[in-house]
Protein backbone atom coordinates (compact mmCIF):
# COMPACT_ATOMS: atom_id res chain seq x y z
CA UNK A 1 0.00 0.00 0.00
CA UNK A 2 2.85 2.45 0.85
CA UNK A 3 4.24 1.72 -2.25
CA UNK A 4 1.62 2.53 -4.49
CA UNK A 5 0.99 5.57 -2.19
CA UNK A 6 4.62 6.71 -3.20
CA UNK A 7 4.22 5.69 -6.93
CA UNK A 8 0.97 7.94 -6.90
CA UNK A 9 2.82 11.03 -5.79
CA UNK A 10 5.70 10.59 -7.87
CA UNK A 11 3.69 10.99 -10.47
CA UNK A 12 1.80 13.83 -9.08
CA UNK A 13 4.46 15.46 -8.54
CA UNK A 14 6.27 14.74 -11.74
CA UNK A 15 2.91 15.80 -13.63
CA UNK A 16 2.82 19.30 -11.37
CA UNK A 17 6.51 20.09 -12.50
CA UNK A 18 5.35 19.54 -16.03
CA UNK A 19 2.81 21.36 -16.24
CA UNK A 20 5.07 24.58 -15.76
CA UNK A 21 6.95 23.83 -18.92
CA UNK A 22 4.27 24.48 -21.39
CA UNK A 23 3.97 28.35 -20.44
CA UNK A 24 3.57 30.67 -23.42
CA UNK A 25 5.95 34.44 -23.68
CA UNK A 26 3.27 37.07 -23.21
CA UNK A 27 2.72 39.64 -25.85
CA UNK A 28 4.35 43.19 -25.22
CA UNK A 29 2.28 45.73 -22.99
CA UNK A 30 1.00 49.37 -22.80
CA UNK A 31 1.77 51.07 -19.78
CA UNK A 32 -1.91 49.66 -18.59
CA UNK A 33 -0.49 46.11 -18.79
CA UNK A 34 -2.42 45.32 -22.47
CA UNK A 35 -1.14 44.03 -25.01
CA UNK A 36 -0.24 46.85 -27.51
CA UNK A 37 -1.13 46.05 -31.49
CA UNK A 38 -0.99 49.61 -32.31
CA UNK A 39 0.89 49.14 -36.27
CA UNK A 40 0.66 48.11 -39.19
CA UNK A 41 0.20 44.05 -39.88
CA UNK A 42 0.76 42.54 -43.21
CA UNK A 43 -0.46 38.77 -43.81
CA UNK A 44 -2.33 36.07 -46.04
CA UNK A 45 -5.63 34.10 -45.07
CA UNK A 46 -6.61 30.60 -45.80
CA UNK A 47 -10.45 29.32 -45.80
CA UNK A 48 -13.44 27.84 -47.35
CA UNK A 49 -16.39 29.29 -48.59
CA UNK A 50 -19.32 27.45 -50.19
CA UNK A 51 -19.65 26.64 -53.61
CA UNK A 52 -16.18 27.62 -54.50
CA UNK A 53 -14.53 25.04 -52.29
CA UNK A 54 -10.73 25.98 -50.33
CA UNK A 55 -9.59 29.12 -50.84
CA UNK A 56 -5.88 29.88 -50.52
CA UNK A 57 -5.14 33.26 -49.46
CA UNK A 58 -6.53 36.40 -50.67
CA UNK A 59 -2.82 37.71 -52.40
CA UNK A 60 -2.55 39.54 -55.61
CA UNK A 61 1.04 38.79 -55.93
CA UNK A 62 3.69 39.11 -53.59
CA UNK A 63 4.01 42.39 -52.90
CA UNK A 64 0.02 43.02 -52.23
CA UNK A 65 -0.94 41.19 -48.73
CA UNK A 66 -3.71 41.82 -46.35
CA UNK A 67 -2.79 44.64 -43.79
CA UNK A 68 -4.61 44.99 -40.66
CA UNK A 69 -3.67 48.67 -39.34
CA UNK A 70 -4.46 49.65 -35.80
CA UNK A 71 -4.16 53.12 -35.36
CA UNK A 72 -4.95 53.77 -31.81
CA UNK A 73 -5.43 52.01 -28.82
CA UNK A 74 -6.79 53.39 -25.65
CA UNK A 75 -6.10 50.51 -22.83
CA UNK A 76 -8.03 47.17 -23.90
CA UNK A 77 -9.93 48.99 -27.05
CA UNK A 78 -8.26 49.72 -30.31
CA UNK A 79 -9.50 50.80 -33.97
CA UNK A 80 -8.24 51.04 -37.41
CA UNK A 81 -8.47 49.71 -40.83
CA UNK A 82 -8.51 46.92 -42.66
CA UNK A 83 -7.32 46.50 -46.55
CA UNK A 84 -7.79 43.25 -47.94
CA UNK A 85 -6.38 42.74 -51.77
CA UNK A 86 -8.79 41.05 -54.68
CA UNK A 87 -7.45 38.78 -57.37
CA UNK A 88 -9.38 41.58 -59.39
CA UNK A 89 -6.90 44.18 -58.25
CA UNK A 90 -9.23 45.88 -56.09
CA UNK A 91 -8.52 46.88 -52.36
CA UNK A 92 -11.19 46.74 -50.11
CA UNK A 93 -10.81 48.87 -46.73
CA UNK A 94 -12.68 48.48 -43.99
CA UNK A 95 -12.82 50.26 -40.45
CA UNK A 96 -12.84 48.35 -37.45
CA UNK A 97 -13.04 48.31 -33.36
CA UNK A 98 -11.72 45.61 -31.61
CA UNK A 99 -11.06 44.87 -27.76
CA UNK A 100 -8.56 42.59 -26.11
CA UNK A 101 -9.88 40.38 -23.69
CA UNK A 102 -9.20 40.08 -19.89
CA UNK A 103 -6.96 37.30 -20.31
CA UNK A 104 -4.17 39.73 -22.96
CA UNK A 105 -3.99 36.84 -25.19
CA UNK A 106 -6.98 36.89 -27.17
CA UNK A 107 -9.38 39.71 -28.93
CA UNK A 108 -12.70 40.47 -30.84
CA UNK A 109 -13.38 43.18 -33.68
CA UNK A 110 -16.15 44.11 -35.57
CA UNK A 111 -16.33 45.86 -39.07
CA UNK A 112 -18.06 48.95 -39.28
CA UNK A 113 -19.62 48.47 -43.04
CA UNK A 114 -20.26 44.77 -43.12
CA UNK A 115 -21.03 44.31 -39.64
CA UNK A 116 -18.60 40.95 -39.77
CA UNK A 117 -16.32 40.31 -37.19
CA UNK A 118 -13.58 38.35 -36.35
CA UNK A 119 -11.78 36.22 -33.10
CA UNK A 120 -8.10 36.34 -32.45
CA UNK A 121 -4.78 35.13 -30.76
CA UNK A 122 -2.08 37.06 -29.97
CA UNK A 123 0.76 34.76 -30.48
CA UNK A 124 3.83 36.60 -30.19
CA UNK A 125 4.78 40.58 -29.67
CA UNK A 126 4.75 40.69 -33.78
CA UNK A 127 2.16 37.54 -34.88
CA UNK A 128 -1.38 37.19 -34.17
CA UNK A 129 -4.26 35.19 -35.88
CA UNK A 130 -7.75 36.05 -36.88
CA UNK A 131 -10.46 33.36 -37.63
CA UNK A 132 -13.35 35.57 -39.54
CA UNK A 133 -16.86 34.22 -40.03
CA UNK A 134 -18.72 35.52 -42.70
CA UNK A 135 -22.97 34.19 -42.58
CA UNK A 136 -24.43 36.00 -45.48
CA UNK A 137 -24.15 33.67 -48.62
CA UNK A 138 -21.77 32.11 -49.71
CA UNK A 139 -20.81 31.32 -45.90
CA UNK A 140 -16.86 31.48 -45.47
CA UNK A 141 -14.43 30.95 -42.73
CA UNK A 142 -10.81 32.45 -42.67
CA UNK A 143 -7.59 31.87 -40.88
CA UNK A 144 -5.68 35.47 -41.40
CA UNK A 145 -2.28 35.27 -40.08
CA UNK A 146 -0.80 38.64 -39.87
CA UNK A 147 2.83 39.53 -38.52
CA UNK A 148 3.62 43.00 -37.67
CA UNK A 149 5.73 45.13 -40.45
CA UNK A 150 5.49 48.58 -38.59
Amino acid sequence: MKTALSVILVILAVTILCAGCTTVTPPPVTSAGVPNLTGTWSGTAKGYTEGVGFRDGQLVNATQRAMFVVTQQKDRVFYGNLLMPYSNGTVRTEGFAGIISADGKTFRIVEFNSHEHADGVILSENEIEMVWIYIDEPQSIFLDSFKRVL
